[in-house]
């Protein structure tokens, strides 16, 4: 492999000077992923045994990848097993106990980061292969470094209105391609007596506005994940006119504050709405056999050619994946380990359907005939744009955005996206996160 041997001993040299500096581990001695005692080097990888995906990943396709391509390495493989939210890597980086490689979620990006525990990759990287091997490199990246090698299948998840079609039908409905047609059609369906849309609260907390403004007004959108506007703005403003609109009609289903995927499913399968807002995750579950009505489906209806389609993918440069520790003698081998890992990881999501951001020789096909209507919608899109939950705020802005929201799509007519956006732009302002391009 051609490694850019000269910036790496740059980068190494300026490493060592920084952290004396700072004083981050100053006097620690690095590990050296070669040197753990015995002939054979030695590589301690920690792994989520969270469910039959994570074990299958490993078991399967993580460890006989590299068994194939390290067979003089020797490897202990540690499983963690956690509850939602929990994860020992802060307490590891704390007391020195990171092992080589890791496993990390989102909720430690900015722990790992802040204790510079997450090793650059990208000096190690062979010139061009990230973007030989990612179909949107850009997500891979945090600013100019590349801390986490991972597969990426969030990037092609996306949130998606399903439709009963027979509903639709019935009622002279057609499939919206702009948000005035799509208030419209709901405004059909009040008037019929038919409740347009349910949800779970997650869901639309994590979707809704954002759709919304990435079908009326894309650019404000886009100003707000490089911090180029806030909630005061004018065009955020007019296109969150359109939720009052929907508000006041009473186009959700009751109590959606308190809704979950299941709840929200049933009503729909129950023909008791014409439509559900969910993530195409539930493409699956979206088929005639199951709701006993034809479905179909469509994004968040675009008003112009340069619709941004939205994607549950966390934070460019995101903590969700396999990261190599900064503290070892031997960066090349543990990025070459990454690379290895993450190919394989990626090989096993497509082989269960689901596409992922780094590139496979056999791409996962599409589930039914709306997975493929989606995956089209998905590449003619001209930007793709993590959810501003995922992407652009600190735990304590989403925990604060969740709160008004929930008041927002709460059928207190009082309370409104005037009230909203007053409440939530002093949040906004505190949020820790800034851009990442």
């Amino acid at each position: 492999m051609k490694m850019k041997r000269v910036m790496s001993i740059l980068l190494a040299g300026t490493m060592v000077l920084s952290m004396a500096a700072c004083g981050k581990k100053a006097d620690e001695p690095k590990k050296d992923a070669g040197d753990k005692g015995g002939d054979a080097k030695k590589i301690s990888i920690l792994w989520p045994e969270t469910d039959s995906t994570q074990v299958d990943v490993m078991e399967n396709y993580l460890q006989p990848a590299l068994k194939e391509k390290f067979p003089d390495v020797e490897f202990e493989y540690i499983p963690i097993t956690t509850k939602p939210g929990e994860s020992p890597i802060k307490t590891m980086s704390a007391s020195g106990d990171l092992p080589d490689i890791y496993f990390t979620g989102g909720a430690d990006m900015d722990a790992v980061l802040g204790a510079e525990d997450a090793l650059d990759v990208a000096p190690y990287l062979e010139d061009g292969w990230l973007e030989e091997n990612y179909t949107d490199p850009d997500m891979v990246k945090h600013g100019d470094a590349i801390y986490w090698l991972a597969a990426g299948q969030n990037a092609y998840y996306t949130p998606v209105f399903y439709y009963n079609t027979a509903l639709f039908e019935a009622n002279g409905v057609k499939e919206p391609t702009n948000m005035d047609e799509f208030v419209k059609a709901c405004k059909t369906f009040v008037d019929k007596g038919v409740t347009p849309i349910t949800t779970a609260d997650w869901v639309s907390s994590y979707s809704l506005i954002d759709g919304i403004l990435a079908s009326t007004a894309p650019d404000a959108l886009e100003d707000l994940h490089s911090r180029k506007c806030d909630w005061t703005d004018d065009r955020v403003k007019k296109a969150l006119s359109y939720f009052d609109e929907l508000k006041k009609m009473k186009a959700f289903a009751p109590d959606i504050v308190n809704k979950d995927d299941a709840t929200a499913y049933s009503e729909f399968q129950a023909g008791n709405t014409a439509m559900m807002l969910t993530y195409s995750w539930f493409n699956g579950d979206m088929t005639e056999d199951k709701l006993g009505f034809v479905p179909g489906t469509f994004n968040f209806p675009a008003a112009a050619d340069d619709y941004i389609q939205l994607i549950f993918e966390p934070r460019k440069g995101n903590g969700c994946g396999y990261t190599a520790n900064a503290n070892t003698e031997d960066p090349e081998l543990l990025t070459e380990i990454l690379q290895v890992i993450v190919k394989a990881e990626s090989e096993r999501h497509n082989a269960n359907g689901v596409n992922t951001n780094f590139i496979v020789e056999n791409p996962a096909e599409p589930a039914n005939d709306l997975e493929a209507k989606r995956l089209e919608a998905y590449k003619a899109a001209k930007t793709h744009l993590s959810v501003l939950g995922q992407s652009q705020m600190d735990g304590v802005t989403i925990a604060e955005f969740t709160t008004l929201y929930n008041m927002l799509v709460s059928e207190d007519q009082g309370y409104m996206s005037a009230n909203f956006i007053e409440e939530m732009q002093p949040i906004w302002e505190a949020n820790t996160y800034g851009a990442t391009e």
